[in-house]
């Protein structure tokens, strides 16, 4: 009549308590699974909650209907003091049926409650007859209002009125998917109750083995703390004394309380993977299984339902006209750890039987086309042979999907002798090397499928071998040593009247072409190829990247974008530097696409890693280094090449290098470390010059000359940029010739020749206008500056001499910087909300350049007060409050010509300067071209208050990343006339911070949201708000202690501070959470 006590390593899940708290909003709650998910444990927590429990665990006994209303009877005594006699007097009468004392109890019960209350009613299935199964009906249909019902039962009630309170909703039905345990309550409760923290990945290995079921993680850790040098790893791989306590705990609580019939039907019905009335009819031979999958489903026997078609079925099955249609039968599966017991016991019985049904369960399979489940079979059944014909047949498929692992896991399984009696499993061996960038093995296996097929005098054979051979050099872009290979391929498949081959190898062919910088040929070869196929225009990988070769970026871009649409989440096979994310990021960052390339190329990366391919993950690397150079992360980027060199030395694949040393020549010089970029630039020329890819050769002669440009080493940049134009010229890339000529341009500007410069930019703008490349001039890119501002001195001056006036005006718009005359090349920018700094574009003005302190606090000053100028005698009194007006007048001149000195060294006498004068007024001029971060802090405010959701919270977080501290804190914490926007900028930071921490805290981010209201009040300590997200955060976290806790510190400070106690608001948070 209790509850069981609960174990000190129970741990508490606020998940399940939850849900079991729903019960008291319905009038019957049926929580059912099979044995070990924790039913009568989760339900003894409710001991601990306020509401009234009465308990009753059942037994064999209990089966008889009085019995069970005596024990129920029982339990309320035990809990009810109140209840009346009258049940328990007519417990005596041997005339009264049980149904009369039920009713009379219930009478009692009504009487009796004032207050919601819960009746458990444990292992229900021990006592279910059919006559208790009617007494416990009527018993639920007369329920007193205030009492709900917990039924706990390893199977599904028959009761008569179940359907009506289920159509009705009053019904809870909490099952096993419920009872078992997430990864995050896996992870709970080894670290918090066991005592032993699991790392992220050995949570989920144990989550997936064991499904959440709470027995085996029970017996799990008792088994790590039997061997505590053990890891969870090895006990998971090689099974553990636990597993065979496990197994025999299932035998016996399980198996063999089944009838023979269905204990039978258990273990032969186990040799499938995936359950279906006619597979397992295939293997057993009993033709209701229907009927008895329903059973094992009703009965909660470890049956878990898949759906009508099954992940394996629905992807081969096709359906033959005198073949059962198994892919449009209900799917069911065994639990992962049942399943393993039923085959380890089916075995230990007897294996020659087991195999047997292997073998009928192949010949099943591959009737219904279901290959995948076929082959399975058959290797388990060791019927090599029969595996093999199956894996010749599907093998190019399997490969085209990219499921190399299922392949290679094939493969593995075929003995030795097998494969060596047949090539085309010898060149799927070399097709899966390849693939997994093992260059040198798939050489060796391409070889010995080519000496098989030479034997065999199979041309068709030997082509495939030597194309295998040739796809290595393709694929790490060597293209000497491919082209003789595609050559003799080509001849010998000559003779052998196969179309779709001759065409597949001029591709290939094709694109060795384009990797030597000859696109036109390349496209010559890919028509004779269509042609081939009688195929009319379209696209395909190499006619995108014979666009990315020639300057049609914008072509290229949508064309890869709507594959990548296509593509997400679908499996294909490695394609090498040919991956759609991979060409799409370098697209993304030539055109200055600064976060797509980034997502491309991470994206990139994860591919790498998910089809095990190294040489991908490498090219994507480098991809991510060219998204960081456009990000302005240079150092970065810098990393990613590293790391990519490292990755394509251990594949011994050299010219891996060649492109990544091409990003790190640019990333190098504008660095500052030109020695390096010559460094980095000679490496990769060799490498791209001996391969004869003079597209690649060209783009590092640009990186190369920028980089000299950077370092304001001109004349030298001169002769390599023009080598970069001559080049891309033979290629046909008039976007690359673009920013080239507009490197030389500026080369030839810094040197004072002008006309040159003007000739270069006049060239640059022809082809940037015609191919639609504003990027070029107007942001960040990778062929491009480093900073747009560089280049606006050049236009201002073709402008000026009327060379593509209307162009050039678009290009200062977009950059809203059309109203211009003059321009010193950067923008200035300025950081005050934090450490005082300034940039003149991407560099920041040393302390020896400002040569004196007032100089930038003048500009502090001119700042503060910039949307107006300050008269003279104001900032004489401002800045120099002790001195005579003489005195002040003349430091105030020094003080001026350094800031002009600090901000514009190289500005002409004539040239506008960032700060001006209107008689005896000074302050900074209102077009200049001037960044200040707490105007953008101040703007994305105001944006993200115009806006709600996902935009809003990005716009908050880009704003409050920039609010590094309050406003010149560091120099002019004391100067009254900085005050005002102090606090301006701190109003602006609070509304901010906690508009964000309400957000987070309605999108359950309670962590980020708590972190930003700490933060908040280590700015105010009285913004009580914030106190009232933090309470309902710490709550909804299920932790209300520390709720209660944050709300005592509430009401301290505003005590302490403020004389004042907290308001009704935050007192309604603190009763709202302790009601909850």
């Amino acid at each position: 009549m209790n509850p069981p006590r609960l174990p000190r390593t129970t741990l508490v899940r606020p998940r399940v308590n939850a849900l079991l708290r729903e019960a008291l909003d319905y009038r019957v709650t049926i929580v059912q699974a099979s044995t070990g998910y924790g039913k009568s444990t989760a339900l003894a927590t409710l001991v601990d909650s306020d509401t009234p429990l009465f308990w009753y665990s059942a037994t064999e006994g209990d089966a008889d209907p009085r019995q069970f209303i005596i024990h129920l009877v029982a339990a309320f005594r035990v809990g009810l003091p109140a209840l009346s006699d009258s049940p328990s007097a007519l417990l005596f009468d041997t005339d009264a049926s049980a149904l009369q004392i039920s009713d009379v109890l219930l009478n009692a019960l009504n009487d009796a409650l004032d207050a919601p209350a819960l009746l458990v009613i444990d292992d229900y299935h021990l006592a279910a007859s059919n006559d208790v199964a009617a007494l416990l009906d009527h018993f639920l249909a007369y329920l007193p209002p205030d009492l709900h019902v917990i039924i706990s039962s390893r199977y599904a009630p028959t009761w008569e009125h179940l359907p009506t309170w289920r159509a009705r909703g009053q019904v809870l039905e909490i099952n096993r998917d419920a009872l078992a345990f997430t990864t995050d309550e896996i992870a709970a409760l080894f670290r918090d109750t066991y005592n032993r923290p699991l790392s992220p990945n050995d949570v989920q290995a144990l989550h997936a083995q064991t499904e959440g079921w709470p027995i085996a993680l029970q017996l799990v850790w008792q088994e790590l703390r039997a061997k505590p040098k053990g890891t969870l790893a090895d006990l998971l791989a090689h099974g553990t004394e636990s597993l065979d306590t496990m197994f025999a705990y299932l035998a016996h609580d399980v198996l063999a309380q089944q009838p023979r019939n269905v204990e039978t039907f258990l273990l032969e019905s186990a040799t499938l993977r995936e359950l279906t009335p006619n597979a397992c009819a295939a293997v057993t031979h009993d033709a209701d299984s229907r009927a008895m999958l329903d059973h094992l489903r009703e009965r909660d026997l470890f049956v878990i339902t898949l759906g009508i078609a099954s992940h394996h079925e629905a992807s081969e099955f096709q359906g033959t006209r005198n073949a059962p249609r198994d892919d449009l039968q209900q799917h069911y599966r065994y639990h992962h750890l049942f399943h393993d017991f039923l085959r380890d016991h089916a075995m230990r019985i007897d294996a020659d039987a087991v195999r047997e049904r292997h073998r009928s369960a192949a010949k099943f399979y591959q009737q219904n086309e279901n290959a995948d489940e076929a082959i399975y079979h058959w290797l388990s059944a060791n019927a090599f042979a029969e595996a093999a014909d199956l894996i010749e047949a599907i093998g190019e498929k399997i490969l085209r999907e990219g499921r190399l692992d299922t392949l290679a896991r094939w493969l593995d399984a075929i003995p030795p002798d097998q494969v060596a009696a047949r090539p085309l499993l010898m060149f799927y061996h070399g097709e899966l090397a390849r693939l997994r960038s093992r260059f040198d093995d798939a050489l060796g296996w391409y070889a010995q499928a080519e000496r098989a097929w030479r034997a065999a005098n199979d041309m068709q054979g030997i082509s495939r071998a030597l194309r295998g051979q040739a796809l290595i050099y393709l694929d790490t872009v060597r293209a000497h040593q491919a082209e003789d290979l595609l050559r003799e391929a080509l001849r010998l498949i000559d003779r052998v009247d196969d179309r779709a081959a001759q065409a597949r190898l001029l591709e290939l062919l094709a694109e060795n072409k384009l990797n030597m910088g000859k696109a036109a040929e390349a496209e010559e070869l890919r028509v004779q190829a269509r042609t081939l196929r009688d195929e009319g225009p379209s696209e395909d990988a190499l006619s995108v990247r014979v666009k990315l070769r020639t300057g049609r970026l914008d072509e290229a871009r949508e064309i890869l974008e709507a594959w990548a649409r296509d593509e997400r989440g679908k499996p294909h096979a490695p394609r090498s530097h040919r991956e759609t994310l991979l060409m799409l990021a370098l697209i993304y960052a030539m055109q200055g696409r600064a976060e797509e390339s980034r997502q491309a190329a991470e994206e990139g990366i994860a591919i790498g890693k998910q089809l095990a391919s190294p040489f991908v993950t490498a090219v994507a690397i480098t991809r991510l280094g060219h998204a960081l150079q456009v990000c302005g992360d240079l150092y970065g980027a810098i990393k990613c090449y590293e790391d990519s060199v490292a990755l394509g030395d251990q594949l011994m694949v050299r010219r891996t290098r060649a492109e990544a040393m091409w990003g790190m020549t640019r990333a190098h010089g504008f660095a500052g470390d030109l020695r390096a970029a010559q460094r980095d630039a000679t490496e990769a020329l060799e490498v791209t010059q001996s391969a004869g890819d003079a597209w690649l050769v060209a783009l590092i002669q640009i990186a190369l000359g920028s980089s000299i440009v950077f370092a304001k080493r001109y004349r030298d940049a001169l002769p390599v940029l023009s080598d970069a134009v001559a080049g891309l010229r033979s290629c046909g890339d008039k976007v690359a010739q673009a920013a080239a000529r507009l490197w030389l341009a500026l080369a030839h500007w810094h040197l004072n020749q002008r006309d040159r410069a003007m000739t270069q930019l006049d060239e640059a703008l022809s082809l940037a206008q015609a191919n639609h490349v504003d990027y070029l001039f107007t942001t960040r890119t990778l062929l491009g500056t480093q900073d747009a501002r560089t280049i606006i001195p050049l236009l201002l001056e073709s402008r000026q001499r009327g060379k593509h006036t209307t162009y050039v005006s678009r290009l200062l718009g977009t950059m809203g910087l059309e109203h211009l005359t003059s321009h010193p090349g950067y923008q200035l920018r300025v950081q005050t909300l934090g450490p005082f700094r300034v940039w003149r574009g991407d560099e920041e003005i040393s302390a020896r350049e400002w040569s004196r302190k007032k100089a930038r606090q003048l500009l502090q000053l001119f700042i503060t007060q910039r949307s107006r100028l300050i008269e003279r005698e104001v900032i004489f009194d401002l800045l120099y409050p002790e001195m005579s007006a003489d005195a002040a007048s003349r430091d105030f001149k020094v003080a001026l010509n350094a800031l002009n000195k600090a901000l514009e060294p190289d500005r002409g006498d004539e040239e506008p300067s960032f700060v001006v004068r209107e008689e005896s007024a000074y302050g900074l001029r209102t077009n200049a071209d001037l960044w200040i971060d707490a105007d953008e802090f101040a703007k994305l405010i105001a944006q993200a208050e115009k806006l709600e959701g996902d935009a809003a919270l990005e716009l908050h977080r880009r704003a409050l990343a920039l609010y590094c501290d309050d406003y010149l804190i560091g120099e002019a914490r004391y100067e009254d006339w900085a005050i005002a926007e102090r606090e301006r900028m701190l109003a602006l930071y609070l509304r901010a911070a906690d508009r964000l921490s309400a957000e987070l805290l309605a999108r359950s981010t309670y962590d980020e949201s708590i972190a930003w209201c700490e933060k908040i009040l280590t700015r105010d300590r009285c913004w009580e708000h914030a106190y009232r997200v933090m309470m309902r955060a710490y709550a909804q976290r299920g932790d209300r202690a520390q709720a209660r806790r944050v709300f005592e510190q509430c009401k301290r400070v505003l005590k302490e501070d403020l004389d004042v106690e907290p308001s009704e608001a935050t007192l309604h948070v603190l009763k709202e959470i302790t009601v909850k």
